[in-house]
């Protein structure tokens, strides 16, 4: 039987349907190589939950409560409220980006907000950059894709920040794009088995945040401090999806 790395992170996350958790859960018992590769994955998210338990044990942050609350009161779906976590620091480091991932993940209450209908504008930017609708200043597929140093340099060139294309190989993600606009830029990324990633990036509006966001299949993540502003979109599972963001959060600066 065939089982995919992110079936595997899937599993692990308890995301995969009842049935195919079962066909997966034989595979690993009969694959010792595939067992292995779960086993590797559990480690580094128990190394993970180990290192951040201080962050997952305090209490969740009177404002974040207050929002929750609020949009409770607001009439949001109880079983699907909308959430945002905000992290009100200067230059938010990657251990804190992932961290507050952790923090809800870890508690049990994991508050996955639907897409807002009123998305701000980096989402809606990063939204129409996904679906090719925002007119890109130019484009780079394939062949076409420029080397490390000229990719980086167009990436610096439209943001007008000090970034690079992050390598996310070590995850299973190879770069297979690039499109620049006016102020900001996209990545795209496929796996072997041809899935998708983005990743948009431009200056930031100033506020920093941290926002995990789903609609139907696709996990959203956007990050902003005082300098970057990004998004992350992919139809993947959560815990993947933190592992994703934080490597690229730690890939992306210079």
């Amino acid at each position: 039987m065939s089982v995919s790395q992110e079936e595997i992170s899937a599993f692990i996350d308890d995301e995969l349907p009842a049935g195919r958790r079962a066909e997966v859960a034989a595979a690993l018992a009969a694959d010792p190589a595939l067992a292995a590769r779960a086993a590797a994955y559990r480690r580094d998210q128990a190394s993970f939950a180990a290192a951040l338990a201080p962050v997952a044990a305090a209490p969740l942050p009177a404002a974040w409560l207050a929002r929750i609350e609020a949009a409770v009161q607001a009439g949001a779906p109880r079983a699907a409220p909308a959430w945002r976590g905000r992290l009100q620091h200067r230059r938010m480091a990657p251990v804190w980006a992932i961290a507050a991932c952790v923090t809800l993940l870890l508690g049990g209450g994991v508050l996955w907000g639907l897409w807002p209908a009123g998305a701000d504008t980096i989402l809606r930017e990063a939204d129409a950059a996904r679906r090719g609708t925002r007119g890109a200043v130019a484009m780079y597929d394939g062949d076409a894709l420029p080397a490390a140093a000229a990719r980086d340099a167009m990436l610096r060139q439209a943001t007008g920040l000090a970034v690079r294309a992050p390598d996310l190989s070590r995850l299973g993600w190879q770069l297979a794009g690039l499109e620049t606009y006016r102020g900001a830029a996209e990545l795209r990324y496929r796996n072997v088995h041809g899935a998708a990633l983005t990743l948009y990036v431009r200056r930031s509006a100033g506020t920093p945040r941290f926002d995990l966001l789903r609609r139907g299949t696709l996990r959203v993540c956007v990050w902003q401090d005082d300098v970057v502003g990004a998004v992350i979109m992919g139809d993947m599972a959560a815990g993947e999806m933190m592992r994703v963001a934080g490597l690229a959060y730690a890939d992306l600066n210079l």
